[in-house]
């Protein structure tokens, strides 16, 4: 089975601002085409997302916007395998969707970071992201080129196919295990089910919840969310829990929530819940269903 590798770049914080997407063609184990274009995201630039990847509004000038774009990606996409490193990408599309009233296009995504920490145990919890892999492997990037970040993202996969002898197909439903993190236990650190609502958004629990902190992140599973132990760049939901005011050392609120309120400020993307939106969400998604 081929694929194809896709990356996109965005103007700002808003997901559904993209301003320049790259596509590769694997067959065969290599690369049989490529295709790249700017794209107008209507939207403002955010000098710090230019200052990462070097596009500002000039640039764009006169580039397609993305329901421009539309067909001619539902053509290269459509019913393909689409291979992307992390969940920003397949998120992006999912908000432009969204954002301009499209149908969404039919076709599988498979995110490599996934791939990869099933592949190698050195990258199980850490060290997967793009520029340390090709860095690691060997593999030329222009970090934050779309074009070359997808070029990228297939080399590595390519990789991880040798390594363990599959094909494209046979990750599908490998992503979905779960990653050993060792203390099995008592880590609630889960990878979020491919196909349901919240897939690529990454949760993190606060305070004491009604439940086993496991037990909402078995959900939080369910409903598509990666669940992390601590707020980092890619948290863009904190669910925040009763506050124990003896553990607080002083402050209002506890540490995860101070810093997730502190990327806030800086523009990251961040949804603040109660324990009692957390259920309402589980409800709402899961056939009314809930612990």
């Amino acid at each position: 089975m081929d694929f194809v590798a896709l990356d996109v770049e965005t103007a700002n914080a808003d997901y559904s601002s993209i301003c320049q997407i790259g596509i590769v063609e694997f067959s065969d184990r290599k690369i049989v085409g490529s295709w790249s274009t700017l794209v107008d995201p209507i939207s403002y630039f955010d000098p710090y997302n230019t200052s990462i990847h070097g596009i500002d509004a000039s640039a764009v000038v006169g580039a397609p916007t993305y329901s421009k774009l539309f067909p001619e990606l539902s053509e290269r996409l459509h019913r393909r395998l689409v291979l992307h490193h992390g969940h920003f990408d397949y998120t992006a599309f999912k908000r432009c969707y969204d954002r301009f009233s499209l149908s969404e296009i039919e076709c599988d995504w498979l995110d490599n970071t996934k791939v990869v920490r099933r592949t190698w145990d050195e990258f199980q919890n850490s060290g997967y992201g793009l520029k340390n892999l090709c860095t690691h492997f060997g593999i030329e990037l222009s970090h934050h080129d779309a074009l070359s970040d997808a070029t990228a993202a297939g080399e590595v996969f390519l990789k991880a196919m040798l390594a363990t002898n599959t094909t494209p197909s046979d990750w599908l439903p490998k992503v979905r295990l779960r990653v050993n993190h060792g203390d099995t236990k008592n880590d609630i650190r889960r990878d979020g089910e491919i196909d349901a609502p919240f897939f690529g958004e990454t949760i993190v629990f606060t305070g004491s919840l009604t439940v086993e902190r496991k037990t909402a992140a078995d959900v939080a599973q369910k409903l598509g969310f990666d669940v992390a132990a601590g707020v980092t760049k890619k948290t863009t939901y904190l669910c925040v829990g009763v506050q124990d005011p003896t553990s607080l050392a002083g402050y209002s609120k506890s540490s995860k929530h101070r810093k997730a309120e502190d990327l806030a400020i800086k523009g990251q993307q961040v949804s603040f819940l109660s324990e009692d939106d957390f259920w309402a969400l589980a409800k709402i998604h899961s056939n009314g269903e809930t612990p």
